[in-house]
């Protein structure tokens, strides 16, 4: 059914495939589920949700940039799409060496102090909370959710770009990362609660900088 020039075609079978695809994109770890956890594990999980929200609208922006003409640029010039990615990959190893070697103590003293949030330079500044604009903007360095945007883009939109399944697309993945980042971040504020060591706190910082790299290795 169609009103106008938008598609309002909408069924089960594509509803239920997406919230299928979008939970096992949003849910395994990746690259903001990692920054998330960290971010609980050192500043708490209130201090963890601007970032979350940043992520929730930032994917949906980069889906949609996709879907709109983004897509058919990666397919004139299909080696754009491999220099963004390893951009983005050169990127997360730096995020992860610096996530890795973060000093913990001082991050948990102050985690009630409002964060310092700059445009976007929190994520590699141990010191200073993740922002809002991180979240937002760390999805264009972002591997993960550049393959996603296309494989969902060609996959399920197709050229039905003026049409609800769009939008149903883009509204299912802004929900399910905020939820995921949510249940993420409240892991790391559980252990860092938990955690009453120093050392054990560095050893998770070195964990989580080694799970942030690994999340992109199969992308090499």
């Amino acid at each position: 059914m169609r009103r106008g020039n938008v598609d309002m075609t909408l069924t089960f079978e594509f509803m239920w495939a997406v919230v299928t695809f979008s939970f096992g994109m949003a849910f395994t770890p990746g690259p903001n589920n990692t920054v998330a956890f960290s971010t609980g594990l050192n500043y708490g999980f209130f201090r963890t949700i601007p970032y979350g929200l940043g992520v929730a609208t930032g994917l949906p922006l980069l889906i949609l940039a996709v879907a709109l003409g983004l897509g058919e640029f990666f397919r004139a010039f299909p080696q754009s799409y491999d220099y963004i990615k390893y951009a983005g990959i050169a990127y997360i190893v730096y995020l992860s060496w610096k996530i890795a070697t973060a000093d913990p103590r001082q991050n948990r003293s102050e985690k009630n102090v409002p964060a310092q949030a700059s445009a976007v330079g929190n994520l590699d500044k141990p010191d200073k909370c993740p922002a809002f604009s991180d979240g937002v903007l760390f999805q264009w360095m972002n591997p993960k959710a550049w393959l996603l945007a296309v494989t969902g883009a060609t996959t399920y939109i197709g050229q039905d770009t003026l049409s609800v399944k769009l939008a149903f697309f883009c509204g299912m993945f802004s929900f399910m990362s905020f939820a995921s980042l949510v249940a993420w971040s409240f892991g790391g504020e559980l252990s860092g609660r938990l955690i009453r060591s120093p050392r054990v706190f560095r050893t998770m910082n070195i964990l989580m900088g080694i799970l942030l790299l690994s999340s992109v290795i199969s992308l090499l």
